[in-house]
């Protein structure tokens, strides 16, 4: 059962955390646990909690005493298979490989097994830079069903896994009878199977084969264990709500249903959780008004529908369909700021002077009225040319948005200055036809429309961190770190063979140094890449119930608001907002542990939300490239390793493979210093970042894997005299 309260079980796994780690090396019993944590959980509790944290790879439990990992000598992770049978050992937040795991030490282990693994000291193979690592147990296995389609082999039939990474043998037992190419859900028996030899298996359902229409969608969210149903209490929760507020809901909130506010999204945006409104003073500050749908006024903490949400921690987006945080009485219906009806909200008031200075904040519940849905594509027409008969239709909307265009390069000028970096990478929007599959690729606008709400966004954003902060209250914030030092050196060294130098002391890097080298580039071939290389370079933004800054965005405080009815989150901070105006604390004394649990569940789903949307993004992608073999496309050098070339196709924004073995007009030599592979007999090169001409020689939808080979054209790039050399 999920919990009561979200996170609320973090409290007994944070204490169970704290005595094992008192015990240090001497550990402690089972009965030695019972009596230190004595009437704060039912003693039949302590196992599965226990077991949680060793899954987690916090404790261990040996010869029946139970230790916390930091004392011993041992380490925990995920066991990533690699081809020869050895294996790579992740760990921590950031999924960091850690160790190499000779085959002959994984002791039973297999890919994607959780594990406790010993250090093995002084042992490292020629040419190896990771150190070694013997699994000592394995505490949790890595999945109980896996998704895949079947091949036969040498009679028997064998799980092909979708997740390419899993390399294991899974000998499927009622194979026979499933036809070729179709998708397939096969439990997995790890008691029945031996500890040498292939996992034992059983198809439990089939999905379909990869050519039918939503099969693709289908296996994703399989796969990747999305929910796409809410629980009968959560769809009874969400039935029970009114179709509309009332006057009786209106009590107590500022009333701003005479104002002027719109919303501004996408021409197929189906929710419209925030609506904007922008006036100007004499002195010719602004007055900027952000207001969000009221997600936390109908989803109670602790509800069926709050621990829905728990449970999903935010919305999937696929290119045809949208699996919600939310049942749709409310993402489409109640906490939709549609035109014309009232709706609450709460709404962050902000004063805003000429240099982009936020010289007051306040906060309220209220109620509006949206005067007018406006697109994003409208809104740029109307800013750029608008037609001349336009003023009468759109009357007093038309001098907002051009206050609103003021205000948004004023913000924008300020972010530049204090060094914030703006990612504008170019992404390819799916064309689907009415089956789902994708027929062409629309590269994505991002218009001054798209950056005035951007640019709201982030203000309100930051200034509910910036609240939230100075009450010091418990919360949860939105973080990003600073880049570790290893990555922001491979970054120069590749930044270097384009001539452009980075400073030599890279710690504690300001992010106005990465701004300076994106801006350098600009304009050029080159533009794109070097953003996804500064991108790759960076960590990755998680949630945490301590405010440790935004690196990219250059500023101190930051958190997640605008988006209650998608990302749990946000809803958290509506909460915690409420609970600051109502001058009440939201917070019992152990609340940071609990928004400690939250912050990472949510990270967590965050990122499994990524990987599922950007795998069947992929894979319809390369459904359509499948009927463009030897076509000829330009892209553009993403990796150069010893086996070839990625290559990223410039029309589809999807990359592919030049294997070393089609480079057949000359021997090539791997030079890794140079990123780079240079001809022995021609000194021809392909270099990271080169532009070359490819042809597509082979898609595998099922592997979702593209072979290319060169065109004629070998690769262009600038000639040196025009290589500009700047340093930051």
């Amino acid at each position: 059962m999920p919990d009561p309260i979200p996170g609320q079980t973090e409290l007994l796994r944070e204490k169970l955390g704290e005595v094992l780690a008192q015990a240090g090396r001497r550990g402690l019993s089972r009965a030695e646990i019972a009596l230190r944590v004595e009437g704060l959980a039912r003693e039949e509790d302590f196992g599965p909690t226990l077991a949680s944290l060793e899954r987690q790879g916090s404790v261990v439990e040996w010869n029946k005493r139970w230790y916390a990992l930091a004392a011993t000598d041992w380490c925990a992770g995920e066991v990533q298979g690699l081809a020869a049978g050895d294996a790579l050992l992740r760990s921590g937040a950031g999924d960091e490989v850690g160790y190499f795991v000779p085959k002959r030490y994984l002791n039973g282990a297999r890919p994607g097994d959780q594990v406790i693994a010993k250090p093995l000291r002084g042992r490292r193979r020629p040419g190896q830079r990771l150190p070694q690592a013997g699994v000592v147990k394995v505490v949790g296995r890595g999945f109980d069903q896996l998704v895949g389609t079947l091949e036969p082999r040498g009679g028997k039939h064998y799980l092909l896994p979708f997740d390419r990474r899993l390399r294991l043998e899974v000998e499927v037992e009622n194979g026979a009878a499933i036809r070729e190419g179709t998708f397939v859900v096969v439990a997995v028996d790890h008691k029945g199977s031996s500890r040498l030899g292939p996992l034992l298996g059983r198809v439990e359902r089939e999905l379909g084969s990869a050519n039918d229409p939503g099969v693709d969608a289908e296996v994703v969210v399989t796969h990747y264990e999305l929910p796409t149903s809410f629980t009968a209490a959560a769809e009874a929760e969400a039935d029970a709500l009114p179709g509309s507020p009332d006057e009786p809901e209106f009590a107590g909130r500022r009333d701003l249903r005479g104002e002027l506010t719109v919303t501004i999204d996408g021409v197929h945006a189906r929710d419209f959780d925030d609506a904007i409104s922008v006036g100007q003073r004499d002195d010719g500050s602004f007055d900027l008004a952000v207001h969000i749908a009221d997600v936390a006024h109908y989803v109670a903490l602790g509800s069926a529908l709050d621990v829905e949400a728990y449970r999903r921690g935010t919305s999937v987006y696929f290119a045809d369909r949208v699996l919600p945080m939310l049942p749709e009485k409310l993402s489409n219906g109640l906490c939709s700021l549609r035109p014309g009806v009232p709706r609450l909200v709460q709404s962050v008031f902000l004063h805003i002077d000429t240099d982009g200075e936020v010289r007051s904040r306040t906060f309220a519940d209220s109620v509006i009225e949206s005067k007018r849905r406006l697109t994003y594509s409208e809104v740029s027409d109307l800013l750029e040319a608008p037609a001349p008969d336009v003023r009468a239709e759109y009357g007093e909307v038309l001098p907002m948005l051009g206050r609103a265009a003021d205000l948004t390069s004023i913000l924008m000028a300020k972010r530049a200055r204090r060094g914030s970096i703006d990612f504008d990478l170019p992404v390819g929007d799916l064309l689907l036809d009415d089956a789902g599959i994708a027929v062409g690729v629309k590269p994505s606008e991002r218009t001054l429309a798209h950056r005035m709400i951007e640019e709201f966004m982030l203000a309100a954003n930051e200034a509910v961190a910036a609240e939230l902060f100075a009450h010091a209250e418990p919360a949860m914030f939105r973080v990003h770190e600073v880049p570790k030092p290893q990555r922001l050196m491979e970054l120069r060294e590749v930044l270097r063979e384009l001539d452009y130098d980075m400073p030599e002391d890279l710690e504690g890097l300001h992010p106005r140094v990465l701004q300076a080298a994106m801006t350098a580039f600009a304009g050029r071939d080159e533009e794109s890449f070097v953003a996804a290389l500064v991108l790759r370079s960076m960590q990755r933004a998680r949630y945490a119930n301590e405010d440790l800054g935004h690196y990219a965005l250059s500023e101190r405080h930051y958190s997640h608001f605008t988006s209650p009815i998608r990302r749990y989150p946000d809803l958290v901070a509506h909460r915690k907002l409420r609970a600051l105006r109502s001058s009440a604390s939201s917070a019992p004394g152990d609340e940071a542990s609990r928004l400690a649990a939250v912050a990472a569940h949510c990270s967590a789903m965050e990122r499994r939300a990524e990987r599922a949307e950007r795998e069947l993004r992929r894979w319809r992608l390369l459904r359509l490239l499948a009927d463009r073999v030897d076509e000829r496309l330009w892209g553009r050098v993403t990796g150069v390793e010893p086996f070839g070339l990625f290559v990223e196709l410039e029309e589809y924004f999807v990359d592919g493979l030049i294997a070393v073995r089609d480079l057949d007009d000359d021997f090539y030599i791997y030079d890794p210093a140079g990123h780079k592979l240079e001809g022995r007999r021609s000194g021809r090169t392909y270099r990271l970042a080169d532009r070359i001409e490819v042809k597509i020689k082979e898609v595998d939808s099922v592997r979702r894997l593209v072979d290319l080979t060169p065109a004629d054209a070998g690769p262009s790039r600038p000639r040196p005299g025009r290589r500009r050399r700047r340093r930051s």
